[in-house]
């Protein structure tokens, strides 16, 4: 009897023991991109919009395919990466509002912007690469090649612990301009499989912001709006790669519009997107 009692405690003792060490397990995330490699990302998007005009209720679909592709240029002994990024691929399929069209956005294929990031992810500066003219905006999809990778931490971090992001995300076409600001807190849930690689699981949730101004017909469009994302990511912290992301965003927004007419319209939009290395 004393020796099946010693054998459970001994037992529960070492349950203990490996939870704690998990627990207290600690990793230093960064992003480690090579010099003179390639990355590709696919990301589908799928866009819910719905809108009221004149109390009149009106939705619409988008389902978008686009590739991501970052040139890396050279990466500094203290981790920063410089880069190219730009679209491979632009597919949209928009659904609504009295339209059922198919796109594949060419010119976007030509829209290459240079960044410094740090090996966490903070962007540290960008700039325009290419000369392309005549884009015209999608903008309100959110669809623009974006360095805006998910923020690692500073510190080593272990299970449970927490880390906070904040960003900006610009982008201009030739018809406006729009700015995305988010403020995401990062969990670090515990380890998961993800196509082959031994990942670390980080769940997220945060707001944001945005703000959007444009010309369209010769009447000035503005809308702002504001909303709540959140979602999982997998990093695998050997190689120093995101592997996925999968984010869901809604987002509240008014769009008024300026010119030969006065026009304000209320707008909710929710959008589910996957993103995935390809390798």
């Amino acid at each position: 009897m004393k020796s099946k009692i010693f054998i459970t405690i001994a037992a529960t003792v070492f349950v203990l023991i490996n939870v704690n060490g998990l627990a207290q397990e600690k990793f230093n995330l960064a992003y480690k991109m090579e010099k003179g490699k390639i990355y590709k990302f696919s990301q589908d998007n799928i866009i819910e919009t719905i809108q009221e005009m004149e109390g009149q209720e009106m939705k619409m679909n988008t389902d978008g395919h686009t590739m991501i592709k970052y040139e890396v240029e050279d990466v500094s002994r203290e981790g920063t990466i410089t880069l190219v990024y730009s679209y491979d691929e632009v597919k949209l399929h928009l659904k609504g509002i009295g339209r059922d069209t198919t796109m594949e956005m060419k010119k976007m294929l030509d829209k290459k912007t240079r960044a410094e990031i740090t090996k966490n992810g903070k962007v540290i500066q960008e700039s325009s690469v290419d000369t392309t003219k005549g884009l015209k905006s999608m903008m309100s999809l959110n669809l623009f090649a974006s360095s805006n990778l998910p923020r690692l931490p500073e510190q080593a971090i272990g299970i449970g612990d927490k880390w906070s992001g904040v960003t900006n995300d610009t982008s201009q076409s030739d018809d406006g301009l729009v700015v995305y600001k988010r403020n995401i807190e990062y969990t670090l849930a515990g380890t998961d499989k993800k196509s082959n690689h031994d990942c670390l699981k980080i769940d997220f949730k945060g707001n944001l912001e945005m703000t959007e101004k444009m010309k369209q017909m010769g009447m000035d469009v503005a809308r702002e709006g504001s909303g709540e994302t959140s979602g999982s990511l997998w990093f695998d912290p050997a190689s120093g790669l995101l592997i996925e992301e999968q984010t869901v965003t809604a987002i509240e927004m008014t769009m008024a519009i300026t010119g030969q007419s006065q026009i304000t319209i209320p707008m909710s939009q929710k959008t589910t997107t996957t993103q995935k290395l390809v390798e």
